[in-house]
């Protein structure tokens, strides 16, 4: 949440008391919010086909890597989907819009939209960044982090965030200043075979060809950092993600469906003035206007009826949180770490292995690979350490940057043919030379009035017209 002084008016007509701690920590270090980010809605917990990156406000959110891909009308569920739920945060920084971003994640919705945008990303060990003014799902596994596309910027990003300010009540003590490491030091990295992660299968189609080159690119940074004589250990073995299950029984879906109702009850009660005020209000309002809460692509809000009508008993949600957390903890990634004496495990970046750490509330990070040559995509590594040793993830994620290639860069615009087969008639050539010139550039001081003034010119035809507050909320798109 922003205060209202800040301007933004991206709450639909609600009104937070107060800026979020978070946002009070990055302004008073210097950092100028300029806008807010289109995110997977409700995190996801609306529909479970519900595309990553789609919100009723904000439409589908698309990656600037796969242009080519999604002009051929492929699936957002396939490897050309921006991840989610913190989907716009990624694109945001990938297509120059920002240089940092932050974001939530619960099970991966940080570290996947990175690991697809070719960023570097960091979720800190849950409780450690203060959640208030924030929407989330879950006490247990939620946690506030940070994106950029440089490891050092992300160690600015990361020191705001983690720093309290001086009129913090109860805050923690200052940690010390994240530093930047040139390589990797004493660090013992564990790594796990690829051909036994296979995560980023169920992630969507991907041929052959591709699956080799990912498995290639990764052996490649196995075999790169052992001859760097970096302290590797290589394979790895992790715990199957059927551990953290109960008899078969996902053990997330009780504990976030229970904690979702309280997260939302105390979300809602930090705005001065909202329409809102339960999660069945909510769920009524969405009924009563589906054209616009609830069309063709997420047609019915089934996660968000199974959360209000949730009666799993207290105490088997305690059983399965407790589960969950020694599952991933004590009996999972703490007995890696212990064993094999490690400090970092490293894995694919579409691997499980943010879900064990969610599970047990332990900080991730995602870095870049390479990209996909099918269609531009990128791919990342995802890494897990101890909870609270965030200055170790960014010994890795700065080293990282310094000893191996720069990650991969989205196309210009103007280079990707776009084929629609019922095209819609375009705007003047010079509107659209001064679109792709500016976004070329990253330099937007003239092109969106140009296109607003163009699309009210032709929709007025129609009866229709771009209001301010439309030409408003697109700048932010």
């Amino acid at each position: 949440m922003t205060d209202e002084k800040l301007g933004m008016d991206t709450t639909v007509g609600c009104i937070p008391k107060k800026n979020a701690t978070i946002v009070e920590r990055l302004t008073r270090r210097g950092m100028i919010i300029i806008g807010k980010s289109n995110l997977t809605e409700f995190c996801g917990l609306k529909n479970p086909s519900m595309p990553p990156g789609w919100s009723a406000v904000g439409g589908q959110c698309q990656s600037p890597y796969v242009s080519r891909h999604i002009a051929k009308r492929k699936l957002h569920w396939e490897l050309s989907a921006p991840g989610g739920s913190s989907t716009g945060s990624a694109v945001a920084v990938a297509s120059g819009f920002s240089t940092l971003a932050i974001g939530t994640d619960t099970i991966g919705s940080l570290i996947t939209p990175a690991n697809r945008a070719a960023l570097y990303a960091l979720k800190p060990t849950a409780g450690e960044v203060p959640m208030d003014g924030i929407f989330n799902l879950s006490k247990t596994f939620d946690a506030v982090g940070g994106m950029a596309k440089s490891a050092k910027d992300l160690v600015a990003l990361m020191d705001a965030l983690m720093v309290p300010t001086s009129r913090e009540e109860n805050a923690r003590s200052p940690h010390r200043s994240f530093k930047i490491k040139s390589d990797f030091g004493s660090l013992r990295i564990g790594i796990c075979e690829p051909s036994i992660w296979k995560s980023w299968r169920k992630s969507g189609r991907i041929n052959a060809d591709a699956e080799r080159f990912m498995t290639q690119k990764y052996d490649m940074v196995v075999q790169s950092m052992i001859e760097m004589g970096v302290d590797v250990v290589y394979p790895v073995e992790l715990p199957n993600q059927s551990s953290l299950t109960i008899d078969g029984k996902n053990c997330f879906e009780p504990v976030v469906y229970s904690e979702f109702k309280d997260c939302l009850a105390e979300f809602i009660r930090d705005f001065r003035v909202t329409k809102m005020h339960s999660l069945a209000e909510i769920i009524n309002f969405n009924l009563e206007h589906p054209e616009l809460c609830l069309p063709p692509i997420c047609p019915d809000q089934n996660d968000l009826m199974a959360a209000l009508q949730s009666g799993t008993k207290r105490e088997e949600i305690n059983a399965a949180r407790q589960h969950l957390q020694t599952a991933g903890g004590p009996e999972g990634l703490d007995f890696v770490f212990t064993t094999q004496a490690l400090d970092i495990i490293v894995a694919p970046g579409d691997a499980a292995l943010s879900t064990l750490a969610a599970a047990a509330g332990y900080p991730t990070a995602a870095c870049p690979l390479s990209a996909l040559k099918l269609n531009g995509q990128p791919f990342g590594l995802t890494l897990a350490s101890r909870p609270h040793t965030e200055h170790t993830l960014l010994h890795f994620l700065t080293a990282y940057e310094n000893m191996f290639p720069s990650r991969a860069l989205p196309m210009p615009l103007s280079s990707v043919p776009l084929q629609d087969p019922n095209p819609e008639p375009l705007p003047d050539q010079p509107i659209i030379d001064l679109i792709l010139h500016e976004w070329d550039t990253r330099r937007f001081s003239c092109s969106a009035d140009a296109l607003a003034d163009w699309l009210n010119a032709r929709w007025r035809k129609s009866g229709y017209e771009l209001s301010a507050e439309t030409e408003t909320e697109s700048s932010y798109v």
